[in-house]
């Protein structure tokens, strides 16, 4: 429980010092991510940048290049892309490690049209970060799971923002109820 403890109040202290922007949107949560990276940092969006790696989001280092990425699925839209785009974030804020981005290589022929993969028949349907058929590595999953609750955290407080600066006209809040 002391260890819980100790991450509750590390996940609080960052977030304390966070400028959460308002409105919470994918836009303006990357805006202030751009202006705290110590590096260039771009948002890509569309298929995953590592082929067979299924994930909604991922923090990304390029070495040999002059900025690094934060890619997010083009499927996800609204509270779904902001809360992934919040966890990417929770992972640089608390000072976690970015996966690696490998350069492109050059261009191979392709494979041979196989019917079944060797990756198929070993039971690998999609590469995946976390693999659900064996327990997940204890240090992985603490590193998600403060990730996951930075996230939770983060859009929270903008909502309490949000709530506290609306307008005080009760015939607005009425409005605002019905809609």
């Amino acid at each position: 429980m002391i260890r819980k403890n100790v991450v509750d109040r590390k996940i609080r202290r960052t977030l304390e010092a966070f400028p959460v922007p308002h409105p919470l949107t994918v836009e303006s949560l990357f805006a202030v991510m751009q202006e705290r990276y110590p590096r260039p940092l771009e948002l890509w969006r569309g298929p995953s940048p590592i082929t067979g790696l299924y994930a909604n989001a991922l923090w990304l280092t390029r070495p040999d290049a002059d900025s690094d990425v934060v890619w997010l699925d083009s499927a996800l839209t609204g509270a779904a892309a902001v809360h992934s785009l919040a966890h990417e974030n929770g992972h640089i804020e608390l000072g976690h490690q970015p996966l690696t981005l490998p350069a492109a290589a050059p261009a191979e022929e392709p494979e041979p049209f196989e019917f079944l993969s060797p990756a198929f028949l070993g039971g690998c349907l999609l590469g995946r970060a976390r693999s659900h058929d064996t327990a997940p590595d204890p240090e992985y999953q603490a590193v998600e799971d403060q990730a996951e609750a930075f996230a939770f955290a983060l859009r929270r407080t903008a909502a309490e923002h949000a709530r506290d600066t609306r307008h005080g006209d009760p015939l607005v809040e009425r409005l605002h109820h019905s809609l």
